[in-house]
């Protein structure tokens, strides 16, 4: 029997690399927009985020995964007509609850910005964003179905040119309007580009999916001739639904809980003596420069979690179960091989990469610590997908819950303490991941009855990316003693850290070259 990891493999990869082009240009999107509308500008677009994020959860966060297993399963069954029949209950779903969100959200515009985030500049950004969850919607679960399908190419073009769209559209509004002094209108501007980037991309994957679409028409003709029994539209939305509300469940808790920490956070830190400027500029830095920072490595496990969940499905349902073990083997083991080195970077050059990057030495400051919980939070997102994979979204759910309490009981009870200060974000930020992270791997081992290959997931790339950390922090110092310019000693100083991570890992045999095995069964 065939074991498909290869696709799995090499739709990561490809996702991998829009993501990281994504997130390359992302950076660069908030470095000009730091230095444009500075920290009080970027606080009022990270003021605007969390309850816009609420709008898209409640809208589209657990359609597109339930597309994606929903559509691999009839794929693997040649059910055409199935298909068919999930794509039209989906796009009904989320056209009905975008436009309904959309329309109770530009309705109650005063209530949001004045009474929930409490500051009434937000108010424009928010009547520009809140059409756009239908664009997204309709972007998502287009996506779900070409990640069901196993076509990546698609949904992986498709960010690349919504990122390239908004920030062409953000800078040239930005140079052309100079809003300066006025961060409101800063705020609106930077968030019409983010409308315009949407509808890009959700215009490049209608016009791909309407391909695709005839053949699914025709298909459903001689489908409807054979002996595959497709579901009725009443049990695809029982089953859409089934996925979808544990999953819109955790990613809502996720949002409200930004939210949550978006208005909390300033006013937690004013308890503690601290002027409102000061306390939005910085929740700006920690949110808007430092966490970013944070999830630049995700891009390989975000591409990873999106591309093993259809996987999963599919051997589920041709009861595979070798396969999926070994798909979950060498999704975790990708996982640590990306955090450990990622971990290990930012713990030795923080301080400069904060300076270079954002001219600003509290990031750096922020940044060291945090590197040392990315190990937990990647673990965390891909064990996350794997249950989602796996049919168990409750159980993830649940965990996430437990972290988000933790998460706000230290927002909110250590932030007012002058001696910790913003120190509670980073303390609730580890406390909730260790947490998370711990549950869900355990739940993945007794699930899959796996057991925890200590040695093979963290030893061996733990001991190269301790290696990797020092080696980068006395290159680095070594070479600022020649007045080597930073950009190029940081360069060069990740070259030789990462090489030598790499060498290391071929060493002590740590290399996913398994990867390349058990291709056949």
């Amino acid at each position: 029997m065939k074991i498909n990891t290869r696709s799995m493999l090499y739709g990561t990869m490809v996702l991998s690399i829009a993501n990281l082009i994504v997130r390359i240009l992302g950076f660069a999107y908030r470095i000009f927009l730091s230095r444009m509308i500075g920290p009080q500008g970027m606080g009022l677009v990270q003021l605007v985020n969390p309850v816009f994020h609420i709008a898209i959860t409640l809208t589209v966060s657990g359609i597109p995964i339930a597309v994606s297993r929903l559509i691999s399963e009839k794929n693997v069954k040649h059910d055409i007509l199935g298909m068919r029949r999930t794509m039209t209950v989906a796009l009904s779903i989320v056209t009905i609850t975008a436009t309904t969100l959309a329309v109770i959200g530009l309705s109650n515009l005063d209530f949001i910005s004045q009474v929930i985030i409490k500051d009434e500049r937000t108010k424009l950004a928010l009547f520009v964003l809140f059409p756009c969850v239908i664009f997204i919607g309709l972007g998502a679960t287009l996506k779900g179905f070409f990640y069901g399908q196993k076509n990546i190419h698609p949904p992986a073009l498709s960010e690349i040119i919504e990122q390239l769209t908004r920030m062409a559209i953000a800078v040239g509004l930005i140079f052309w309007f100079a809003p300066k002094d006025n961060f409101a209108l800063a705020a609106m501007l930077v968030m019409l580009a983010t409308v315009f980037g949407e509808i890009s991309s959700l215009l490049f994957l209608h016009k791909r999916y309407s391909k695709f679409k005839k053949e699914l028409r025709s298909g459903s003709q001689s489908n409807s001739r054979s002996s595959v029994k497709t579901d009725s539209m009443r049990k695809i939305a029982g089953s859409i639904a089934a996925i979808t509300l544990p999953i819109t469940s955790t990613r809502l808790i996720n949002s409200l809980m930004l939210a949550a920490n978006a208005i909390l956070i300033p006013q937690r830190l004013m308890a503690s003596g601290m002027i409102r400027e000061d306390a939005v500029g910085l929740f700006g830095i920690v949110s808007g420069m430092v966490l970013p920072l944070m999830y630049l490595p995700f891009a390989i496990t975000n591409a990873l979690t999106v591309v093993i969940i259809p996987n999963l499905s599919e051997s589920m349902a041709m009861k595979r179960w070798d396969d999926i073990q070994d798909k979950i083997n060498k999704a975790i083991h990708l996982t640590c091989i990306i955090a450990f080195p990622s971990s290990a970077l930012l713990a030795s050059l923080g301080q400069p990469i904060g300076d270079l990057l954002y001219k600003q030495p509290l990031v750096g400051t922020f940044i060291i610590p945090l590197s040392y919980c990315l190990v937990f939070n990647a673990i965390q997102h891909t064990c996350s997908g794997i249950l989602n994979g796996l049919g168990k979204q409750t159980r993830a759910a649940i965990h996430f819950m437990i972290g988000s309490v933790i998460q706000l009981l230290c927002t909110y009870f250590l932030l007012a303490n002058p001696n910790i200060g913003i120190w509670g974000i980073l303390i609730g930020f580890f406390l909730s991941a260790l947490v998370v992270s711990t549950a869900n791997l355990a739940t993945v081992l007794k699930s899959t009855k796996m057991s925890f290959r200590f040695i093979e997931w963290v030893l061996k790339p733990g001991f190269a990316a301790l290696l990797m950390g020092f080696s980068i922090a006395t290159i680095y110092r070594i070479l600022a003693g020649f007045e080597t310019p930073s950009l190029l000693n940081m360069i060069i100083s990740v070259f030789l850290g990462f090489s030598l991570f790499l060498l290391c890992l071929w060493a002590i045999n740590g290399m996913p070259a398994s990867f390349k095995k058990k291709d056949h069964r």
